[in-house]
């Protein structure tokens, strides 16, 4: 279980999030949404300590912010919204280089690359060049890529920002076999067709607060009424 509690980040002596509590629980999928600027990102980035912050973030009680560098990339994987692949390098290599780094040998990092490759169909690109993909293709290394050191926790901004419909569908698919699998996923999105796609939790974001919380296992036909009129009036 992640919990923030009382986040608060500035920027310019500015604030961009105020005092926003939240928790991603074990197991489910987690949306903040909100209009472009409203603070989804940040939030994702604090989670994954990209970004100073006032207040707290434990996992399973232990302050994130405690975390080496190897402990965080083990236990949170993030997609970043331009992906942050090597174009220079191939597909497997762009997911084999983050195991070297963690001192898995080169053989056993190839075996874990080509597994998740598989995992997002892209095995048979391994050997292409990332700048030969096309934009929903390097969505899909980048998401093999985290996944490959087996976080428990995966993060992913705006993860349809670049991709056509049936792209966003695709990705949709692999995110609820994921859940299913017991992976921990939050995104921070304003695509609603994606989000209901992947209805499960959400949080709304306006101007750094959040201002409503919706947990389809509630069951609460008025929280749904409500959080989906936010939905409604949000851009498609």
């Amino acid at each position: 279980m992640i919990r923030a509690s009382k986040i608060t980040v500035t920027s310019d002596n500015k604030p961009i999030v105020k005092n926003c509590s939240f928790e991603l629980s074990p197991g489910r999928i987690t949306a903040f949404i909100g209009k472009s600027g409203a603070g989804k990102t940040t939030l994702l980035k604090c989670i994954a300590q990209l970004i100073s912050y006032s207040g707290t973030i434990t996992d399973n009680e232990k302050l994130i912010s405690e975390y080496n560098s190897a402990q965080r990339c083990k236990r949170i994987g993030f997609v970043f919204q331009e992906f942050n692949l090597f174009n220079n390098l191939s597909v497997i290599q762009n997911c084999i280089d983050p195991l070297l780094v963690q001192a898995i040998p080169q053989q056993d990092a190839r075996i874990i690359a080509l597994e998740k490759l598989a995992l997002v169909d892209m095995l048979e690109y391994c050997d292409r060049s990332v700048a030969q993909l096309s934009g929903g293709q390097k969505q899909r290394v980048a998401l093999a890529r985290a996944l490959c050191l087996n976080p428990e926790v995966l993060l992913l901004d705006e993860p349809t920002s670049s991709l056509d419909p049936e792209n966003s569908t695709l990705l949709a698919r692999y995110l609820v076999r994921l859940q299913s699998e017991g992976l921990t996923i939050a995104y921070s999105s304003q695509d609603m067709e994606f989000v209901r796609s992947t209805l499960d939790r959400i949080y709304f974001v306006d101007k750094g607060n959040i201002v409503e919380f919706f947990d389809r296992l509630q069951k609460n036909q008025s929280k749904i009424a409500m959080i989906m009129q936010y939905v409604e009036k949000m851009p498609e």
